[in-house]
């Protein structure tokens, strides 16, 4: 049985899975209650959060600690628009992305000047902790209380439609991540990721890549930050807290970053044990921390690893495989 599954190509077993899991988890909404639905609509943000950090993270080999940035960004622009300048809520969707995209822009070519991994985290978060700072402070904003309102669309005003919304979109989303990983430039970012001098040595203007790539990981993380907007009726400084960024982080490395469902499962154990062990437990973030050393320890891949990243680290069992053949 095993055997015969590994003959499938890769994709379709990829495909496989996640039509399970989308499929298990709309069965089980349709018998959740709302706190359920809410937990499930936190769950699956996180999941194209995750997904989204792990474009520059597991396949282009950037340390991004400042990826609330865009998380917040999104958020508290969508609600601004809506709260305080009263747009119409697809309007403001509009308005939020291009504004979010437009600091992603600015910030990425500022972090990416330098074109140094070290350099990059740190400036990255830097600017992250300076935008917290600022919605910290700042009444217009709601300073720390949050900025709230009616956020959410119509069709989706209640936790049930809303929990189907941020489904369907992250799901979609999800869906073009995995089709950019696949896609020429995916195999440039890697290249980026594996020997930046070799890359610039045949020519490739490495800056261009990542910034390319840190554009298409931010669009991501601000609809997910959206979507949390929505999902939590306002929008709040945690979202731009470096604590999410480390999160978003945490997800990649416990489930794999160079896995394509490694964040997704990450994000499902991290928001499980910060949410659901937390009404059990104070000492939940112990947990959490366990299971970061064991990974560190004893699975610096993750739990999942993808059939590159496994031949790579099994080089006697493919050549005994090949000369079986």
């Amino acid at each position: 049985m095993l055997s015969s599954w590994k003959k499938i190509p890769q994709i379709k077993r990829h495909a496989i899975v996640g039509a399970i899991i989308c499929l298990g988890m709309l069965i089980y909404s349709f018998f959740a209650v709302d706190s359920v639905l809410d937990f499930m609509s936190r769950t699956v943000i996180m999941m194209l959060f995750a997904s989204a950090l792990n474009i520059i993270l597991g396949f282009g080999g950037l340390r991004p600690l400042g990826m609330a940035t865009y998380f917040g960004m999104g958020s508290y622009a969508y609600v601004i628009l809506v709260v305080r300048l009263g747009w119409a809520k697809p309007l403001a969707i509009i308005g939020a992305m291009a504004l979010a995209m437009l600091i992603s822009l600015g910030v990425n070519i500022l972090c990416l000047r330098a074109n140094d991994d070290l350099a990059f985290a740190f400036m990255s978060m830097g600017i992250n902790t300076l935008l917290f700072t600022m919605v910290y402070k700042i009444p217009y904003v709601g300073s720390d209380t949050g900025l709230t309102g009616n956020v959410r669309l119509a069709f989706a005003s209640s936790s049930r439609g809303n929990f189907y919304l941020s489904f369907g979109v992250s799901v979609l989303c999800i869906v073009l991540i995995y089709l950019f990983y696949h896609s020429p430039f995916a195999t440039v970012l890697k290249g980026s990721r594996d020997n930046l001098e070799r890359l610039t040595f045949v020519g490739m203007n490495t800056q261009n890549v990542r910034l390319f790539a840190c554009m298409v990981s931010s669009f991501f993380v601000a609809v997910a930050g959206i979507l949390y907007a929505m999902r939590n009726m306002g929008a709040f400084p945690v979202m731009f807290s470096t604590n999410t960024s480390t999160e978003g982080l945490v997800m990649c490395l416990i489930g794999g970053m160079q896995a394509f469902f490694g964040p997704i499962l990450g994000a499902v154990i991290v928001t499980f044990i910060s949410t659901q062990v937390s009404i059990l437990t104070n000492y939940y973030q112990f947990i959490l921390g366990a299971i970061i050393v064991f990974c560190v320890l004893f699975l610096q891949n993750g739990l999942l690893r993808d059939d590159v990243t496994r031949n790579l680290d099994e080089p006697e069992t493919n050549k005994k495989e090949t000369a079986k053949k």
